[in-house]
């Protein structure tokens, strides 16, 4: 059942050696004090996800923000004020606070405030900004309920605070702050989009595009970066449609084929991100062997949609979208 308020002290939890799983308006993250490396490092183990992806630091107040980095210029002040607490990530240069396990040797941190009542109380609570990457197993999907997380950590090991399902539903979007050059950096997509983002700069900045790394196999400079990442337990086929027409008729077709989990979003873009990892693991959970998710054309060509498509990408293990004649 989903609690309203916080009934335990975090610290103390921390001071068990546990973890805590808490909820966010984007996903469920699996939190650690930064000041805990044994314990961060615990994060890591328990997703089994490399020392090389750096972790995103989530703090309740801009006091705690400006503890994590070297500078905190008027920008991500200005930025900070109208986004958070939500669900956009700011990479800043880092201080000392932030260890090189945190930021995976990164010279920045990525820093967050979710806007969710009970993860904000936590972090007030707690003795120190908390790394929270999403309560999950490394490159599987991402959990946007308590029940998703209780499914996969021991409470051995984790506290599961049940804060009901995430509203967002995909991870925040992450931008890096270039203040010399004058620029924002574009590095993952989430619900808040680029057009946001341009209207909050002041004159004589500008909204980048990220630079694709020369080396394949570099490491990533935020989280989400890999290219196989969200992604279900049986192998995904996304397919695309172009019409109400031909989606009847692809419908019909999957549906009778047998071990095949047919799934579909809403065709609101906000609503389609709060589902997509709900939709997925329902799918997998039950006795099909393989999945296929159907999108419309016109999902790609539309900014609305970035989320959601980056996501499905990544997760995809066969992206058919490009054949079709309306994307190209």
């Amino acid at each position: 059942m989903a609690e309203t308020e916080l009934k335990l002290d975090p610290a103390a939890i921390f001071a068990a050696d546990r973890l805590i799983a808490l909820p966010t308006e984007t996903v469920y993250g699996l939190a650690a004090p930064i000041d805990r490396p044994d314990l961060v490092a615990r994060v890591f183990e328990l997703k089994g996800r490399p020392a090389s992806n750096p972790l995103i630091v989530h703090v309740g107040s801009l006091d705690q923000a400006r503890a994590c980095v070297s500078r905190w210029p008027d920008i991500a002040q200005r930025l900070a004020e109208r986004f958070w607490p939500g669900p956009l990530t700011l990479v800043l240069p880092r201080s000392e606070a932030i260890s090189e396990l945190i930021s995976a040797g990164q010279p920045t941190v990525a820093l967050r405030m979710p806007d969710h009542p009970l993860a904000l109380a936590i972090l007030r609570a707690s003795p120190a900004p908390l790394v929270a990457p999403s309560a999950n197993l490394f490159t599987r999907l991402s959990p946007t309920t308590a029940e998703d997380v209780r499914a996969v950590f021991s409470a051995a090991d984790v506290e599961v605070i049940d804060g009901g399902p995430c509203r967002v539903g995909v991870e925040s979007t992450i931008i890096a702050i270039d203040e010399p050059a004058r620029q924002v950096r574009w590095l993952r997509p989430g619900l808040v989009s680029r057009m946001q983002i341009r209207a909050c700069l002041p004159p004589g900045w500008n909204l980048v595009e990220k630079q694709e790394a020369s080396d394949p196999g570099a490491p990533p400079v935020v989280p989400g970066q890999f290219r196989e990442h969200y992604r279900p337990a049986l192998p995904l086929t996304v397919r695309c449609v172009a019409g109400q027409s031909e989606l009847e008729a692809l419908r019909t077709e999957l549906e009778a084929r047998p071990g095949l989990a047919l799934v579909e979003l809403p065709d609101d873009p906000v609503q389609a991100a709060q589902q997509l990892y709900r939709r997925l693991r329902q799918a997998e959970q039950g006795e099909a062997t393989a999945l296929t998710l159907l999108i419309q054309s016109g999902w790609l060509a539309d900014p609305a949609w970035e989320a959601v498509i980056n996501r499905l990408r990544k997760a995809a293990s066969d992206w058919q979208p490009a054949a079709c004649h309306a994307l190209r």
